[in-house]
């Protein structure tokens, strides 16, 4: 409250001009400059100009479960404008009046038989100094009252300044709490933020100088508003770059940026919720977006970007972009958008530009076939027959790569047949299409599990396989099947380097054919293979008789493992022998000659019928009836004057 101030007169006005008073000041002349000015204009400096509360320090400490306090020195305010110091030197006043010296480690406040929640407090009083008086000296020192009391009993008015608030069991301290300590203030309708300015590193010649100067004005309005006048304002901490920048030339705001180049530049991650949503635990995504969220461009008929995501965006409910009406499901955008970044649909790290993770498949169809629901992380769907619904660009931004979906016959059983097309050459080509569980490579109508058309030219190839190492194709049938049917117009296959067949090979034909040996580059020489109705071995060479006209064959140590039942059959060379005979049947895979004129050249010729395991496991059957299918048909029906299709193996491979 404000006071009226008194001092004495230390000039004379009665005389002219006013002079210096002469003679000493008396008593009472000193006691009404303290009581009537200084003490009076010090308590108005106070009360009027700064709020009551602590000044500085009067830090209050405790160990947790230990008894006792610990108030550090400071300086706090009284709502009467008086100062109180507790300052190292002076004194400090506990109760029952007990004066105890303040130092550097503060004064001590017992909590002994104590219990329950207390304040610690710190008022203003005073002391007299008796020591002085025999010498003629009176002093009076500042020395706060230092009190611990029930927190019922004190008011928060100021008389007393709340330094902490305490729970205490049996003396012992359980807890502490800032309740109630505040600090002082000041009644301002406005603040000046001065700046220091120089002209440092200038060049020579250039005037400079070193200043203060108005860096903000921090102002108050009518009505409770606050106005900061700043061309740019930080805030920070002591040791970090600033967190948060306005910059009001440009109008912008930014977080984690010193340079924010939007209207609002967010550099990290970004919760919006509505004020009915409690916090995430945790932000999950650049944009974490909880609740409604209104994104509307400045000018409608103007196209721009309404909604620019760099980094990651995870929307929980309903968000609509550059509609008029509600969204009407999880992200609902009427126009384009264009999101800088991963995207993840389903989870909050995508390993992609774009990553979608569902539980997976087709949950459930309506009576007419049409899915109503599903858990399938990318869906694609064309409007209309035929047409693309899924495409791919290269890098040059050129189509390069079609899905469409065509023959939707309209039924549930009609699903159509999806094709993936290639670009190339200036044209769309087709790549391979599904039908019925069946794939076609360059076509849309396989009649098999793998369908596979070759180009149009001769040098096309339809299929090829090439393998360094492994196997090329390994076509096997667990049962009856036919692992491999291999048909054509003039050559069913074409197979250059070694062939080795295990089993039984069934031919109508089996011939070489060579380069003729007289015209290589002109002509072809052919063969036809002997044939038997025994699986027969053919051996042949020739020999010299001795000096008695008898000569012996050694033939391999394997010969009579493999063959039986033998037929010989020798011709002389240059000269007849009547008598030439076989004098010794085969026997230790050897037989040999005789009857013949010294030195005469024999060819001789053996024959032999396979014993060995496989061919008698395997016997040959000459003769069998056509059963099934087969009965009816031809191998060759052509030469017997039959059409085509009266062939064994007409529809297996063959086209009608």
């Amino acid at each position: 409250m404000a006071e009226r101030l008194v001092r004495t007169s230390y000039v004379d006005p009665t005389v002219n001009p006013p002079e210096p008073r002469q003679g000493d000041t008396g008593l009472h002349e000193s006691r009404q400059d303290q009581e009537g000015y200084f003490e009076p204009l010090h308590r108005m400096h106070g009360s009027q100009l700064h709020g009551w509360g602590v000044a500085s320090g009067l830090e209050v400490t405790a160990t947790i479960g230990a008894t006792g306090l610990l108030v550090l020195p400071g300086v706090a305010l009284d709502a009467r404008g008086r100062l109180i110091p507790l300052v190292v030197g002076g004194h400090a006043k506990l109760e029952q009046e007990m004066l105890v010296p303040v130092t550097g480690a503060g004064v001590a406040l017992a909590t002994a038989g104590r219990s329950g929640e207390h304040y610690v407090t710190i008022g203003w009083a005073e002391t007299f100094d008796f020591t002085g008086v025999g010498s003629g000296v009176f002093n009076t020192e500042t020395t706060p009252l230092l009190r611990l009391r029930a927190t019922s009993a004190v008011p928060d008015d100021g008389e007393e300044i709340i330094l902490a608030w305490v729970d205490l069991d049996g003396g012992a301290v359980t807890n502490t709490a800032v309740d109630n300590r505040r600090a002082t203030g000041i009644s301002v309708d406005r603040i000046e933020l001065l700046s220091g300015f120089d002209n440092m590193d200038a060049d020579p010649g250039t005037p400079v100088s070193v200043r203060h100067g108005r860096a903000a004005r921090l102002r108050a309005f009518g009505g409770g508003a606050v106005s900061l006048e700043t061309p740019q304002l930080s805030v920070r901490n002591a040791t970090s770059s600033p967190f948060l920048t306005v910059n009001t030339a440009t109008g912008r705001l930014g977080v984690n940026t010193t340079a924010p180049r939007a209207t609002l530049d967010v550099d990290g991650t970004t919760v919006l919720r509505d004020n009915s949503v409690p916090p995430p635990s945790a932000a999950e995504g650049t944009l974490h977006v909880i609740g409604r969220t209104v994104l509307q461009p400045a000018d409608p008929s103007v196209p721009q970007n309404t909604l620019d995501v760099r980094g990651f965006a995870l929307v929980r409910g309903f968000l609509g972009i550059g509609k008029a009406t509600p969204p009407e499901t999880t992200l609902d955008v009427n126009g384009g958008a264009f999101i800088r970044g991963p995207v993840g649909v389903g989870r909050s790290q995508p390993l992609a530009q774009v990553h979608a993770v569902d539980q997976g498949g087709f949950e459930s169809e309506d009576p007419q076939g049409f899915l109503n629901a599903s858990n399938i992380p990318f869906l694609a769907h064309a409007k209309s027959d035929g047409q693309t619904a899924f495409g791919a660009v290269n890098a040059s931004g050129r189509p390069a790569f079609a899905i469409s979906i065509d023959h939707d016959a309209g039924t549930p059983a009609a699903r159509g047949v999806p094709a993936f097309w290639d670009k190339f050459n200036g044209a769309w080509h087709m790549a391979f299409s599904i039908k019925n569980g069946n794939l076609a490579v360059g076509h849309k109508e396989p009649a098999a599990r793998l369908d596979v058309l070759g180009g149009p030219t001769q040098s096309d190839i339809a299929m090829r396989v090439s393998s360094d190492k492994g196997v090329g194709i390994h076509v096997f049938s667990e049962v009856s099947g036919i692992p491999l049917i291999i048909g054509g117009r003039k050559w069913a296959a074409w197979l250059n380097g070694d062939v080795d067949l295990k089993g039984t090979l069934f031919k109508t034909n089996l011939q070489f054919k060579i380069d003729h040996p007289l015209d290589p580059a002109g002509r072809y020489l052919s063969h036809s293979a002997v044939e038997s109705d025994e699986m027969k071995n053919v051996y042949d060479g020739e020999v010299v008789l001795d000096g008695n006209g008898v000569a012996e064959i050694v033939l391999p140590a394997w010969f009579e493992a493999l063959n039986e039942r033998f037929r010989y059959q020798l011709t002389p060379i240059g000269r007849p022998a009547p008598n030439l005979h076989i004098a010794r049947e085969l026997s230790g895979n050897r037989f040999a000659i005789a009857g013949g004129d010294p030195g005469t050249k024999v060819c001789w010729q053996v024959t032999g019928v396979r014993h060995d395991p496989y061919a008698l496991a395997n016997p040959l059957v000459v003769e069998s009836d056509k059963e099934g299918e087969e009965h009816g048909r031809y191998r060759h029906p052509e030469p017997h004057g039959e059409t085509s299709d009266r062939a064994v193996d007409y529809g297996m491979y063959r086209q009608p």
